[in-house]
């Protein structure tokens, strides 16, 4: 996904016999597209198919999940905030708005991690850390993780996550097929260019595989729990399913730290696409991190920092904020989802937009999706939505500029 890697014991070649203290290992090849495209090679110690029994269950709020069945076209405030903590990484799951092509939920735990893993049979997941770090297990290794970190996972790929606090709070992106550094970033070679906005040595890797440890994993049975779809089945293992002796390949998990995106700035104000960090299909995120500001200041002229009004017509659009001031927008705080969909324009708050003047930075940090399908809203986000959004843009008579809540 980024770039080749490997950790443990491997052979010289594929698929030769591989053995360790005279037991040949199980060779498993985790392949995309078919195997037209990015692969990685496993060799476990047990192979992970002896499965005894495979059920199913459900996970009110992200599994099964359908949107509302009828939505007014308006601007919209998801106040995720207000969502009580409930369970650990995969039974606090809430998904609050969903396409075809990206499932946008959030994770606030209130518990460690059971001892389920889970994997996304559906698509690759990005997960953004807002307010803790922690460790991932994978069948890929052991991946610590920091606060505001970005966590890839690849589809299929078991894993649990360990919030340093059991009072942890995460965003979600399902995609449902790759999430992936944008094609612009890569050269012929696959290498980040140089005028990418992060490098090779940004992404942190597994670099320890998981060996067995009855007091961390417990005994026998093992749960893995797998979504595919808009469906979960538990299934479940007589041996420990992820101790490998290596692997190597392109595709694992990585970490990304949104303080390392590296932001653009200009004369005047440029198109929030030039702060693309990932991309799906349909769909990219984006970081919005402190940076200098539009600097264009001529003949008593000047540029104006705060985001133009605008009608994406093909897009709909979300941001989540994280911390920071909110140049464009009132009555936000950290947690909150906006949503502007295709087909009414949006912009700035009333007297955000002539107060930006002057200003020659931004603080905020927020991370971004923009998707080429409408987003309809879960039950999970009618129950925290601020239904007076759409309306904090008008400005009524003798009342002051600020109108939102």
């Amino acid at each position: 996904m980024i770039d080749y890697h490997c950790v443990g014991n491997l052979p010289r070649k594929h698929h030769v016999t591989h053995r360790e203290d005279g037991k040949l290992l199980m060779e498993q090849c985790v392949t995309r597209i078919g195997f037209d495209s990015t692969y990685s090679i496993l060799y476990y110690r047990i192979p992970p198919t002896d499965e005894f029994t495979v059920k199913s269950t459900e996970l009110p709020g992200f599994c099964p999940v359908e949107p509302l069945p009828a939505q007014l076209l308006h601007r919209r405030h998801i106040k995720t905030q207000d969502i009580e903590p409930r369970g650990d990484f995969l039974t606090g799951r809430r998904t609050v708005l969903m396409n075809d092509d990206v499932r946008i939920g959030v994770v606030k735990t209130c518990e460690s991690a059971g001892r389920h893993w889970f994997s996304n049979g559906e698509g690759d997941e990005c997960w953004f850390a807002y307010d803790a770090g922690g460790m991932m297990e994978s069948v890929y290794g052991v991946l610590p993780f920091h606060k505001h970190d970005y966590l890839i996972i690849p589809k299929g790929t078991p894993y649990r996550i360990h919030p340093d606090s059991e009072r942890a709070t995460f965003l979600v992106f399902e995609s449902d097929s790759y999430i992936d550094i944008p094609k612009q970033f890569r050269n012929q070679a696959g290498q980040l260019t140089m005028d990418a906005p992060y490098c090779h040595r940004d992404f942190r890797r597994p670099s320890e595989l998981i060996r067995y440890d009855k007091a961390k994993h417990g005994e026998a049975p093992f749960t893995l729990i797998v979504k595919y779809a808009n469906r979960l089945s538990v299934h479940q293992y007589q041996h420990f399913p992820w101790d490998l002796a290596g692997w190597d390949g392109y595709t694992y998990p990585v970490a990304f730290s949104i303080h390392d995106y590296q932001p653009r700035t200009g004369l005047v104000h440029l198109p929030p696409t030039i702060h693309i960090t990932f991309s799906g299909r349909g769909f990219i995120i984006c970081s919005f991190v402190p940076r200098k500001v539009d600097y264009y200041d001529r003949d008593g002229v000047k540029s104006i920092p705060c985001p133009y009004g605008h009608a994406s017509v093909d897009c709909d659009e979300i941001l989540y904020y994280v911390e920071g001031n909110f140049t464009s927008r009132r009555g936000v705080e950290g947690e909150s989802i906006s949503l502007h969909p295709m087909g009414v324009p949006h912009g700035p708050h009333p007297g955000t937009y002539e107060k930006s003047v002057g200003t020659d930075r931004t603080s905020e940090l927020a991370v971004m999706c923009d998707t080429f399908k409408p987003l309809l809203l879960t039950a999970e986000a009618d129950r925290v939505e601020d239904k007076d959004y759409h309306y904090t843009w008008v400005r009524r008579e003798n009342e002051a500029m600020e109108t939102s809540k």
